[in-house]
This record gives structure tokens, C-alpha cells and sequence, in this order.
């Protein structure tokens, strides 16, 4: 291998996947590692990309001295190459214990969390990480082990639509450290990682050696089957949904189905299908198992034409002759509460959600803009804007779609139930209701190239990582 190569493996991978765009923002995970130094390392390098790069380090407090000296490492990394440098020190072993969680989970939480704040704070574009094609073979192993299913065996992917991206991924830990000892650029290792307690370090130390000896290429061929599997993966879940919104029919708080519509899905189809039922009425599929869903499409099979079966979180599902819903027993939570917005911030609102305003230029490519971000003009939008759920008699003037239209006729369209509906933000300047968060924005609020101040506002969930 000469070092050139990886270079123009890696910046083929960006351009190809538009991983990356000239003069991003890009905060980096560096971690002190091979592989966190080696990306630095090709980013910081990138022709005609000129990117604005920040190097961030979460201290994990974990290894005394140690850890601490790897924050030092890092800082001096980022002053070599003239970049900012953010650091957090976060003790993750209290924070497990106080919450219950493995080292691991605790860990990825709180590096989350550091991550998520650094990228509001400084309107970054994209959050880049050092995972590499070792890293995926271990990802893939580790959820077989733990029974996942298609969609847990897909492992990562290069890009996570959260703007979290992987340039490395198809590049070895081995080629990693070769360019490395190369361009004499050191990097820091971490003890912890030969630690056998945790699964991740067995599977690399002891699992992984005994697989090699049947095949010497069996880290490219687990990585290869991770990819395979989320291309169908992505297949499937695209299907499912189209299946979805063709089928289902939104009840209050219920989804209901004609049961001759489900029975003549393909198993894998009808699987996804009844997921992305329960998922939409409560919001997350929280303890429903693999089981759970093969019960509810035994339901579908010939036999007594009245059956339910109850599942998790207050759920039901419930055959009524020729149909099946989903029903929600839970309770409806208190109206939330009216948030006002006198300028750009950070807000507070519902259900653990929270709102990101900010000042933005016009994007360079708006037509990309992800559902949870909205652009307003403020000349058309002022401030103070407030924030609070839906009200009978509701109208918007959606961009792109003629005349006004009713939101619970947007809510009807996209199949939001109405319990969901009672919990979507909609964002009013003055009267005016500009964004219907996560739905539709507003002609009355649109940017133009013209526009000489742009609000940029960004939700986010309490789910995303």
C-alpha cells in the first residue's frame, strides 16, 4: 500500500457519498486512538474542501492519570494543526451507577450528549468518527451474538441521516496505523481496550483470532455482510413503509388495518409493518420483542374472529372480524404549556424535546434541509415566536401547495394519530403559523437568496444520539 492511496480512498469516499461539502463546519471525535488521529489527519488535508475543523474530547474519567493524559494528548493534536479544541470531563462510572447503565451505554450516552451540544453551539454541519471496517466486523458479531435482526446487523453506515458521518469505515485498523507510522504521527493506547470484560475487547482478542483461523479475511467478510444486509435492510424498511401508508388508517388513538390487506404480506413486509404501527402510536418500540410481533400475526390467522392480546407500554392489539387495530391505553399527558422565543437560544419543551434557534445564512443546498430543520426569513417571521401544540381551527399556508390548508388535515395526511397530534410543535409568529415541526413550513415564513436574516431552527428528540 502506498500512503497516497488511502488518502484518495478516503476523499473518493467523501465526494462519492457526499459525506462532505467545501467549508462544512466539522466537529471531529478524537479520542487520542489510531483511528481518530488518522481522520483528523485526512480531513485536515482535504484539497478544495477548506473545512472549519474543531477537535472535541470527552474525558471519560475512567483510567485516572491516564485519561487525563489523553486529554492533553489531544489538545496538543489540535494545536499542531491549528484547530479548536473542546474538552469535557465526565465521571461515566458515577454516571452508571447513578443510572443504572453498563460502562458502554454510559459512555456512548454521555459522548452524545457532549457531541450534540458542541454541534448546536457551533452550527456545525457534521459530527466526523473514527469507526473503521474492523470496528463493523465487531459491530456485526456483537449483535449477532445479542439475537439482533436485520436491521441490527446492518452495523453502521457511513452516514446516519443525524449528521454524524464515518469516512474510514472502509478502511482497515492495519492500513490505519500504517499511514500513521508513515507520516511519523503518533497516537495514544488505551489500555481498556485489551480489558476481556468487555464484550467488544473479548470478541476482538479472543473471538476474532479463532474465526481467522478458518478464514484470514474474515474481519473484510463480516464488514462485507454488514453492507449487504443494510442495503436489503433499507430496501425493506422502504417498502414497509409504503405498504404502511397504504394500508393503515388512523383511529384517535389507534391504527387499525383490513386483516385480508396485512395477510397477504410477505412475513418480512407484514413484520416491518406492524412495527412501524406500534412505533407510531406510542413513539418508540420500547420492550417490544420479536415474539410480541409473531403473537400479534397469529392474530391474522384463521380462528376466533374476536382476539386481543396485550403487549407492552399499554398497548393492545385487537381483532374485530375483518379488522385489526393498535390501540394505546395510556392516558393523554397534560396540555403542554406555551413557550415564547424573543431571540436566537436553546429552549426547552415537551417530552424532552427541545428547540435550537440560531442565526443562518441561506444554505447551500435548502432543498436537503432535514424535516427537523426549518429556515424562516425574521423580516417575514419576527420575533417573539411561540411554540405550543395544535388547536381545533389551526391553518397554515404550506410552502409549495396551493391556498391554505387546515393542520389536522396535514396531521390526517401523514397518518400522525391524535395523540401524536396533541404533542407536535407548532412554531407561530404572531398569528401566524409558520412550521408545523417535523411537517410542513410555511410559504407566509420562505427564504429567498434575498433574505437578509434567516432564523435557522432545529428540533430535537429526546431519542437522538
Amino acid at each position: 500500500m502506498t500512503f497516497p492511496s488511502l488518502f484518495a480512498r478516503v476523499a473518493s469516499t467523501i465526494h462519492e457519498r457526499k459525506l462532505l461539502k467545501p467549508g462544512d463546519t466539522v466537529i471531529v471525535a478524537l479520542s487520542g486512538g489510531a483511528d481518530s488521529c488518522a481522520l483528523l489527519d485526512l480531513l485536515a488535508a482535504l484539497p478544495d474542501f477548506r473545512l472549519r475543523l474543531t477537535a472535541a474530547h470527552l474525558n471519560h474519567c475512567l483510567r485516572g492519570t491516564d485519561s487525563d493524559a489523553d486529554e492533553t494528548f489531544c489538545r496538543l493534536v489540535a494545536k499542531r494543526y491549528n484547530i479548536p479544541f473542546e474538552s469535557r470531563r465526565t465521571d461515566v462510572a458515577e454516571y452508571a451507577a447513578k443510572h443504572r447503565l453498563s460502562l458502554e451505554d454510559a459512555g456512548r450516552q454521555a459522548r452524545g450528549a457532549f457531541f450534540r451540544e458542541l454541534m448546536e453551539g457551533r452550527n456545525a454541519d457534521a459530527l466526523a468518527l473514527g469507526h473503521h471496517r474492523d470496528d463493523q466486523a465487531e459491530t456485526f458479531l456483537m449483535s449477532l451474538l445479542r439475537g439482533a435482526g436485520g436491521q441490527g446487523l446492518s452495523g453502521m453506515s457511513f452516514s446516519n441521516g443525524r449528521c454524524h458521518i464515518r469516512p474510514l469505515l472502509d478502511i482497515t485498523r492495519s492500513e490505519i496505523e500504517a499511514w500513521l507510522r508513515g507520516h511519523n504521527l503518533p497516537w495514544r493506547e488505551d489500555a481498556s481496550n485489551r480489558d476481556t470484560t468487555f464484550l467488544r475487547n473479548r470478541i476482538r482478542h479472543e473471538l476474532l483470532p479463532v474465526l481467522e483461523t478458518f478464514n484470514p479475511a474474515i474481519r473484510e467478510r463480516l464488514a462485507a455482510t454488514a453492507d449487504i444486509l443494510r442495503e436489503d435492510n433499507h430496501l425493506l424498511s422502504t417498502m414497509a413503509q409504503g405498504e404502511y401508508d397504504r394500508l393503515a388508517h388512523g383511529q384517535g388513538v389507534s391504527v387499525d388495518f383490513e386483516v385480508s390487506s396485512l395477510k397477504v404480506l410477505h412475513p418480512a413486509l407484514l413484520n416491518r409493518v406492524i412495527r412501524i404501527a406500534l412505533s407510531r402510536i406510542t413513539g418508540n418500540l420500547l420492550n417490544i420483542s420479536r415474539l410480541h410481533i409473531a403473537h400479534i400475526a397469529a392474530l391474522l390467522a384463521d380462528g376466533s374472529p374476536n382476539r386481543s392480546l396485550d403487549l407492552p407500554g399499554s398497548l393492545t392489539a385487537r381483532r374485530e372480524y375483518d379488522h385489526i387495530s393498535f390501540v394505546s391505553a395510556v392516558p393523554m399527558p397534560e396540555t403542554p404549556p406555551h413557550v415564547i422565543i424573543h431571540a436566537p437560544g436553546t429552549f426547552q419543551l415537551w417530552d424532552g424535546m427541545s428547540l435550537h434557534v440560531s442565526s443562518a445564512d441561506y444554505p447551500e443546498h435548502l432543498d436537503r434541509t432535514p424535516p427537523e430543520t426549518a429556515y424562516l426569513d425574521l423580516d417575514s417571521a419576527p420575533f417573539p415566536w411561540h411554540v405550543r401544540t395544535f388547536m381545533p381551527g389551526d391553518r397554515m399556508l404550506p410552502l409549495g401547495m396551493p391556498g391554505s390548508k387546515k393542520v389536522k388535515e396535514i396531521f390526517i395526511d401523514q397518518k400522525i394519530s391524535a395523540r401524536q397530534r396533541q404533542r407536535v410543535p407548532l412554531v407561530f409568529s404572531g398569528e401566524t403559523l409558520t412550521w408545523v415541526c417535523g411537517l410542513r413550513f410555511s410559504a407566509c415564513a420562505a427564504i429567498s437568496p434575498a433574505s437578509s436574516r434567516i432564523a435557522r431552527a432545529v428540533l430535537k428528540r429526546p431519542d437522538e444520539s
